[in-house]
């Protein structure tokens, strides 16, 4: 191909890859949000409102999140399309991302591969792909700070070499804000960025210090970023709040059950949520699988590299390193370009297990490194084989085939499925009843009331539109077991007994306490309930009204037959 021409051919396979990743993701927009991105898009529009994080309203996460919804529903409106609409935007940063880092260290021809792959992966609904939640907007500010620490190691430049080195430790922090897990990203580029310089630095004593500037240097905007934080909330009253909410509470959070090296295998069979398998692995299986066996590989091709004299007249071989490349679509493939890929994959598999939950959507971290490592795998098999012939028909073979079986998955497990059969594995259903009962919820109510839902339903809040009664918007830190639970229960009777919501919503199953327990005849009395659609019928959520205000009376008991579930996974 005529050298002039490649961008115009390398700018129209991007865009091709971008309007597969649109088509897709434009599947699933018709689904409810979830109870987690809900209670996104309420607290967002909370903090419009002048309420105050962690005293108005209470959640467990860093406020980066909460501010990059207020943002958006400030600018765009508060729909659910349009946080769709973010999901889809961050999902095509990160797809230009895994091209620049892919092309950076295998050349234009795998970039693009790679891109290709997270265009079909994109949505994967076994991993919460086709939502809003938090690590499709992590992925994207991961991979920019990783492309940028790998920029940092290449520009001779002192200046922008300083300047690329300040963007990845701003986008770290950036993702730190939005959840601090990824914690394990920042550590994995320190090592390799204080690793390199140490390298390079030569022998002597006084040159091997240099490693430690660049780690300083590199910790100056997450270091910023929450220096300011804590700040902001120590002058507003809100330090201890807000510590004891992101830090303390975390902790006890991610303590999970029986040993700490426990989740490391759990990751494989999540053995406390045994309900969340095989599906989390199955829609993308193939990668998976290829990501497993590509580890190895590259691991293999590190130790022969680092064992072979290094010849800058060998440049695209699989000796020669990334600073023997004179160009940058050349394919690097020595030992220095495949640990910045295995270590990422690396910091992505220990911010999924330490939190030591195993929600689907924690899974999503993965995919992204998993496609880079699979990638470069496969480039560095191919340039084993003799002749560039023979390299070029393996490569388009195995592209080929692992692009047929993605997409083959994808189809089976999303594409091919209605709305309902997309998410019922996941949560059974549980983001179209919240959506039901939100409305419900909406239609006896005046836009003045006030509700309270004993439960992790914040959907009910999104699409009743209308007041949590609490700060607490979801129980997650009034369960037992958590530091500070009983404190919690009693600053939410205090603020239920003071606001006396109209209606309050009671999640059977939810664990009670004596105090509220014994609140609730006083004042209220039960009005509905809705029932399991399959036998035994038991109820799954009671009613309660304001005696002081009832309500019109309605059938609160939903049926998946509504939304086509009725022969859809087990009955909610």
């Amino acid at each position: 191909m005529d050298r002039k021409h490649r961008p115009v051919w390398i700018a129209g396979v991007l865009l091709a890859t971008s309007i597969v990743l649109i088509a897709f993701r434009l599947h699933a927009f018709n689904l409810p949000l979830e109870t987690d991105e809900a209670n996104y898009a309420y607290i967002g529009g909370r903090l419009l409102a002048s309420d105050r994080l962690y005293v108005d309203v209470w959640d467990h996460q860093p406020p980066g999140v909460f501010a990059l919804f207020a943002v958006v529903i400030a600018t765009f409106g508060d729909a659910p399309e349009v946080f769709r609409w973010l999901a889809s935007a961050f999902a095509l940063g990160t797809l230009f991302l895994i091209y620049l880092i892919v092309r950076h260290v295998a050349g234009v021809r795998w970039g693009l591969f790679a891109a290709t792959l997270f265009a079909v992966l994109s949505s994967d609904p076994g991993t919460a792909g086709e939502g809003c939640n938090r690590e499709i907007y992590m992925n994207t500010l991961l991979l920019a700070g990783w492309y940028a620490a790998l920029r940092t190691r290449e520009d001779q430049t002192r200046s922008r070499a300083t300047a690329w080195l300040l963007a990845s430790g701003s986008a770290f922090a950036a993702a730190s804000f939005l959840k601090t897990i990824v914690a394990t990203h920042w550590f994995a580029v320190a090592g390799w960025l204080a690793w390199q310089e140490f390298r390079s630095a030569g022998n002597s004593r006084r040159q091997g210090r240099r490693p430690a500037p660049i780690v300083a240097l590199f910790a100056v905007p997450p270091a910023a970023l929450w220096i300011a934080t804590l700040v902001y909330f120590g002058l507003t009253d809100r330090l201890a709040l807000f510590t004891d909410a992101v830090f303390g509470f975390n902790l006890a959070y991610s303590q999970g059950n029986g040993s700490f090296w426990t989740r490391f295998v759990t990751f494989f069979t999540p053995g406390d949520k045994p309900y969340l398998q095989p599906f989390i692995f199955d829609s993308a299986f193939p990668l998976w699988i290829t990501a497993l066996l590509a580890v190895p590989t590259l691991l293999t091709v590190m130790v022969f590299s680092s064992r072979v004299p290094s010849d800058p007249s060998r440049v695209g071989d699989s000796t020669a390193t990334v600073r023997e490349r004179p160009t940058r679509n050349s394919g690097a493939t020595g030992p220095s370009s495949a640990a910045p890929a295995l270590l990422m994959l690396l910091a992505s598999y220990l911010a999924t297990c330490l939190p030591a939950q195993f929600w689907p959507h924690y899974y999503y971290l993965l995919l992204p490194p998993a496609i880079i490592v699979t990638t470069m795998a496969l480039n560095r098999l191919c340039n084993f084989l003799p002749g560039a012939r023979n390299q070029r028909i393996a490569a388009i073979v195995a592209a080929t085939a692992l692009t047929i079986a993605l997409l083959s998955s994808q189809y089976r497990h999303y594409l091919s499925q209605p709305p309902f059969g997309i998410t019922v594995i996941r949560y059974n259903g549980r983001d179209f009843w919240g959506r039901a009962q939100g409305e419900n919820v909406r239609s006896v109510t005046e836009p003045d009331d006030e509700i309270f839902v004993y439960g992790a339903d914040a959907a009910i809040y999104y699409y009743a539109q209308r007041t949590c009664a609490s700060r607490y918007t979801m129980l997650t830190g009034l369960r037992s077991g958590y530091a500070g639970h009983a404190q919690r229960r009693a600053t939410m009777l205090r603020e239920i007994a003071e606001r006396r919501p109209r209606l309050i919503l009671v999640v059977l199953g939810e664990e009670s306490f004596p105090e509220w327990s014994q609140f609730l005849p006083t004042h209220y009395d039960a009005v509905g309930w809705d029932f399991r659609d399959r036998p035994p019928h038991d109820p799954i959520l009671m009613i309660l009204c304001d005696r002081e205000r009832p309500i019109a009376e309605i059938d609160w008991n939903w049926d998946r037959t509504s939304v086509g579930g009725w022969n859809l996974g087990d009955a909610h």
